[in-house]
């Protein structure tokens, strides 16, 4: 009790600027009235509080299904995503990263983890944080154990964002059979500015033969939307509302239903499936991610080729072609001086290097 009245009178600290005390905690309900904006952040910041206290862990030694408990551990943990091998070199991945996996590879394959005593060999068990009142896993801890020196550490943290995650618990691992398959996956990454990426839009609708869907958040109805656009919707989208989340380009004209998650709250609107265009025939454009300090960071992705259970097949002739055209395009219109696939706009990568070079 007395821990939790310390971190109120933290909360109390942070909110007032006041020099909390013990005796202050009584008089609480006097604070509180004494600035109703005040109060409404201490209310929301207490229940978030208690919401994390009513947190449920689950914690779960994983073994698979021939009762192997004992690892090799590959992790790539700025995503998020790891391999388990057994003695008999069967391989496992990290929850539900599949697809994410051989995505991640195609330009850097993960190394060994080792201990500080040189061994190699790991037992493996998850932390489950379950969200408050609910089944729903939030995230997800992974600690392993030197099998030697007896050494614990914590390696990898994923937040989970999306319901329902039952599968997380029931099959914490899924057997992956190759995991170094190599397939024609581009992700292409691009520093835009706002004519830059009017110029993208205006090539593809205009000189490629392609229908244009958006996934956009709507204002002020404040629901998500997956419709067929025109340039002049896309337009207005991405300069009166700047809460777009990705346009998809197809060869096709798209059975919109086939793409929908029907599995969440219909009230914020749709929800589209997990990546649907890495089997499908789609070019996927995101939504800017605001790298602090350097610009707006958008971007392309697209498989020539896809894996259906782990067979490598090929996608058209025509999308080839289509993606070759788009390609050659984004050469001749912006910069790759960043790097490989890399597609700047001028003045976006100048003003990049410029902000880098002030950052030293």
């Amino acid at each position: 009790m007395a821990h939790l009245k310390s971190q109120i009178l933290r909360v109390l600290s942070a909110f007032f600027a006041i020099e909390a005390s013990s005796s202050q905690i009584s008089n609480l309900k006097f604070v509180i009235l004494w600035s109703p904006r005040r109060a409404e952040r201490l209310s929301a910041c207490i229940f978030e509080y208690y919401c994390k206290r009513m947190e449920t862990k689950l914690i779960k030694d994983i073994q698979t299904e021939k009762g192997d408990k004992v690892f090799q551990v590959r992790l790539l943990k700025q995503e998020g995503v790891g391999l388990l091998t057994t003695h008999n070199e069967d391989n496992y991945l990290i929850l539900d990263s599949l697809d994410y996996w051989y995505d991640l590879i195609q330009t850097t394959y993960p190394s060994k983890k080792k201990c500080t005593c040189k061994n190699e060999w790991f037992t493996v068990q998850y932390i489950y944080t379950r969200r408050a009142e609910t089944e729903d896993i939030r995230s997800v801890v992974v600690v392993i154990t030197c099998t030697a020196c007896g050494k614990s550490s914590q390696v990898l943290s994923i937040d989970v964002d999306y319901s329902p995650t039952t599968h997380l618990v029931e099959a914490p691992i899924v057997f992956c059979g190759k995991p170094k398959i190599k397939y024609k996956f581009s992700e292409l990454t691009c520093y835009w500015q706002s004519e830059d990426l009017k110029d993208f839009l205006q090539f593809m609708f205009n000189k490629l033969p392609v229908k244009v869907y958006c996934w956009f958040f709507k204002l002020p109805e404040k629901k998500r939307y997956f419709e067929l656009v025109s340039y002049e919707n896309a337009v207005e989208i991405i300069t009166v509302n700047h809460r777009y989340l990705d346009f998809y380009f197809s060869l096709e004209e798209l059975d919109v239903e086939k793409y929908l998650n029907k599995n969440v709250n219909a009230d914020e609107g749709v929800y589209l499936k997990l990546d649907i265009w890495r089997k499908n025939e789609f070019i996927r454009l995101s939504s800017p991610s605001h790298i602090l300090g350097y610009g707006l960071l958008y971007y392309v992705n697209f498989c020539n080729q896809y894996l259906d259970k782990e067979v490598v097949k090929d996608k058209s002739p025509d999308f080839n072609k289509l993606t070759a055209m788009m390609i050659e395009w984004m050469k001749s219109r912006y910069t790759s001086k960043r790097g490989k696939n890399s597609f700047d706009g001028i003045q976006a990568y100048e003003e990049l290097i410029e902000a880098k070079a002030k950052r030293g």
